[in-house]
């Protein structure tokens, strides 16, 4: 995958994200999968972006 590009379309905050943009606030992928962990979501907090990798803390 290539980082550096940006999906216009999703904007991202989360730096610790091996998805995310490497220069600005989005997403590199093409789409993103979002769910919940909860049965009847009522808040924001609630929902889960399930594109989401942790980046490797591994700097080899």
């Amino acid at each position: 995958m290539d980082k550096t590009n940006k999906n216009h379309s999703i904007r991202c905050t989360v730096t610790s994200c091996e998805n995310h943009n490497m220069s600005e606030n989005y997403c590199a992928l093409d789409t993103v999968n979002i769910g919940t962990h909860e049965p009847h979501p009522s808040e924001s907090k609630c929902v889960d972006c399930e594109s989401f990798v942790a980046k490797s803390k591994c700097s080899c």
